[in-house]
């Protein structure tokens, strides 16, 4: 088949479907028309019917249902593999398999097969037939359904009437069940995170497509209204709490209308952030993941039409929200998440040019990597961040970078290299005093944190004296606000005086971490904490210990 003839089949074909749509025919009736008229099957027709290509499936499916680990992402194969079925060069679709396709094609899963219907010779399934004929029919233009179940049938009102105060909207249970499946996906039944940050964006990735599936059913200027009048509702939900009603309405106008975006609105939205980072600083990570989550999402649904004026300003921004749910996924133990967030946050940071912000994002991943015990990559990540720190006029924002880098090069037993990268750390707090910005994006870093990664870098190069002696003097200085930070600061000193047989203090100091740990639940610190107390294992049936045991019992921690 010559090239052009291909190309004038495909301009046909997005012809007739756009016809079929604009006159309001469903998915499902568009694929049924092209199922005899182009003779293929239904798992064929219905992607022709969304005017997609196999790759594209695929992608969609990748999006939906990311691969995890050990697993591969399905490519255009798989689905020519299903479409071909079941000649001898298919393979049998899974019912999981239908399921997710009809989720991608908006469609039952066994309208993707191709058997025989009979239903016809069911004289219930007649009757009933004619009863929704009639309903429809007597609805005389004032109502449209828009979707049957098998358990009722969903109507909505014009326009006007559904924003009638005395108006109530009857919905099926179809549809309700199908809303509660997907919000189901983001919380557990206790109101609890019950997936980890990166899947929970797939279900909202879910939650959406659904949602505009069913706007496809509806007048545009109705779903227009409806999504507008969502929008000011939303205004009461925990997303604006902190936004006075003059703050709300600012932010649901230009929720509603993006071109509205000013510098007031990206100061509301960094305003939240600013609260949920000291709120994780002192509460965990927990605490902040449910505002963070949603505040990015509220950046990224007004990215795309905000004016160019703002757009620099407000893309930092959503980068920065995805730089924190990164650093909160990784508090979690979800490295997989924080390596996901990370690499969108160093994306958008470079897009909107913001040096601070990439350096810090590159930070944040070589603490990561480090942490997942990968230290040569934590370097690359570390000397990266340094090269873009060096162009910035924030001392600590240069200091915490070093501090960084020495960490990886202790983990890689680079003695001479951690050394030195902890001076240059030094030499930048030093001049900190008066020449750092106050909106610097290391607020968190000073003298104290540079004491506690120079304890816990000795303690990897096996210097427990020198470990000790930075250890006490970043309790001294770290302040009391950043609880986390003030924990593992305890834990490495506490090790420090394991190293020394020091059963009685390193217990001590266990101990207070765990107090600590009981007010920040960082996953990461319930974890060193586990790891230093098994270091007290052969101390045991001491007092100092068995009194450490029933401590942590009582926190619930052990």
């Amino acid at each position: 088949m010559s090239q052009q003839r291909r190309q004038s089949q495909k301009e046909e074909l997005a012809s007739l479907r756009d016809e079929l749509r604009a006159q309001g025919r469903t998915y499902q009736e568009i694929a049924q028309h092209l199922r005899q008229e182009r003779r293929v099957n239904s798992r064929v027709a219905f992607r022709l019917a969304h005017g997609l290509t196999q790759q594209h499936v695929a992608d969609r499916w990748n999006d939906l249902w990311p691969a995890g680990d050990g697993e591969t992402p399905i490519t255009y194969k798989h689905i020519s593999y299903w479409e071909t079925w079941p000649s001898r060069s298919g393979r049998t679709p899974s019912l999981q398999t239908l399921n997710r396709l009809a989720r991608i094609y908006c469609c039952k899963a066994n309208d993707l097969l191709d058997g025989e219907d009979y239903s016809n010779f069911d004289s219930a399934a007649v009757d009933r037939q004619d009863e929704l004929s009639r309903a429809d029919l007597a609805l005389g233009g004032s109502q449209r359904v828009i979707d049957r179940g098998q358990k009722g049938v969903l109507v909505v009102p014009n326009a006007d009437s559904f924003f009638g105060a005395s108006e109530e909207v009857p919905v099926s249970n179809d549809f309700v069940g199908q809303l509660l499946r997907n919000f189901g996906a983001l919380v557990s039944e206790g109101g609890n995170a019950a997936l980890p940050a990166r899947q929970r964006d797939a279900a909202f990735k879910q939650l959406v497509q659904f949602l505009v599936t069913w706007a496809h059913t509806m007048n545009r200027r109705e779903v227009l209204r409806i999504l507008g009048w969502a929008a000011t509702v939303a205004a009461a939900a925990p997303i604006f709490q902190g936004l006075d009603l003059q703050e709300q309405e600012r932010v649901v106008g230009a929720i509603r209308a993006p071109n509205r975006v000013d510098g007031t609105v990206v100061d509301h939205i960094e305003g939240v952030l600013w609260r949920c980072m000291r709120q994780d600083d002192s509460l965990g990570p927990q605490a902040a993941l449910d505002t963070v989550l949603a505040q990015r999402n509220l950046a990224y649904a007004i990215l795309a039409e905000c004016p160019d004026t703002v757009r620099p300003r407000l893309l930092s921004t959503f980068a920065n929200l995805s730089r924190f749910a990164g650093w909160l996924s990784f508090d979690l133990n979800d490295f997989d998440g924080g390596w996901y967030y990370y690499e969108q946050a160093r994306t958008a940071a470079h897009e909107a040019q913001n040096s601070e912000l990439g350096a810090l994002v590159l930070c944040n991943m070589s603490h990561l990597a480090t942490w997942q015990e990968r230290p040569r990559v934590g370097i690359d990540h570390a000397v990266a961040a340094q090269g873009w720190a060096k162009r910035t006029e924030d001392p600590l924002l240069r200091a915490y970078a070093a501090d960084v880098a020495a960490r990886a090069y202790a983990m890689d037993g680079q003695r001479d290299a951690c050394l030195g990268e902890l001076d240059d750390a030094q030499e930048a707090v030093a001049t900190a005093e008066g020449q750092t910005p106050p909106s610097s994006l290391a607020y968190f870093y000073g003298q104290g944190q540079l004491d506690s990664t120079r304890s816990n870098c000795f303690l990897r190069l096996h210097d427990a004296r020198q470990a000790t002696v930075s250890g006490v003097e970043a309790l001294r200085l770290i302040d009391p606000s950043f609880v986390r930070n003030r924990a593992f600061s305890t834990l490495r000193l506490g090790s420090a005086y394991v190293e020394s047989n020091d059963v009685d203090q390193a217990a001590r100091l266990v101990g207070q971490a765990a107090t600590l740990a009981a007010r920040n639940r960082s996953a990461r610190l319930v974890g060193e904490l586990r790891t230093t107390r098994g270091q007290l294992q052969p101390w045991a049936k001491t007092k100092a210990v068995r009194e450490l045991d029933e401590l942590v019992v009582a926190y619930g921690l052990a």
